[in-house]
């Protein structure tokens, strides 16, 4: 996926998971829903994800080089990252515990959501920093889905935040039903 597609993606899964959010009720944000986590709990989780991915991309070259070694392949088509991902997932994968959220609180929904839109902004800003070769070649860890180009993470980021966007309105049809 090209750059500009990835940070237009990247944008508008944020934008629509936000607004998602937003017009959450407390009982719809705080409740765990089929013991699956709570939309605040969605919430922080991809916080904690943009977190560790904005530090990702900040590192220097030479780190990323040494510490996970150069892309030797083409980076895969989103698609085929997707699937890797779903099948993962279907197989009993699950987020490693640093990503896991504790319970949130519908009176830090604001302040949350305010985190998400300026680490999903900063994110954008450092992929668009970095050349195309940069995103094929340097590469970073994934828990499930192991080394991968940088350019790879960030499809990965984005179809990560539309997945979650699709879990939560699964969540709360459900709820409301």
């Amino acid at each position: 996926m090209e750059k500009t597609t990835l940070t237009k993606s990247l944008d508008e899964n944020a934008v629509q998971f936000i607004e998602l959010v937003k017009g959450l009720n407390q009982s719809e944000f705080e409740d765990n829903i089929n013991d699956k986590w709570s939309a605040g709990q969605d919430l922080v989780h991809l916080i904690k994800v943009l977190r560790i991915v904005n530090i990702g991309f900040t590192l220097p070259k030479p780190i990323l080089r040494v510490l996970f070694g150069i892309n030797k392949n083409d980076s895969r088509p989103f698609e085929d990252l997707r699937q890797v991902y779903k099948n993962a997932l279907e197989g009993g994968a699950k987020a490693p515990t640093i990503y896991i959220p504790k319970p949130v609180s519908y009176h830090d929904k604001e302040r949350l959501i305010q985190k998400y839109a300026s680490l999903n902004k900063s994110f954008i800003e450092k992929l668009n920093n970095h050349t195309a070769f940069e995103l094929d070649s340097y590469r970073l860890p994934h828990p499930i889905l192991g080394k991968v180009s940088l350019r790879e993470l960030a499809s990965f980021t984005s179809f990560h935040t539309a997945h979650h966007f699709d879990l939560l309105k699964s969540k709360l049809a459900h709820l409301n039903n």
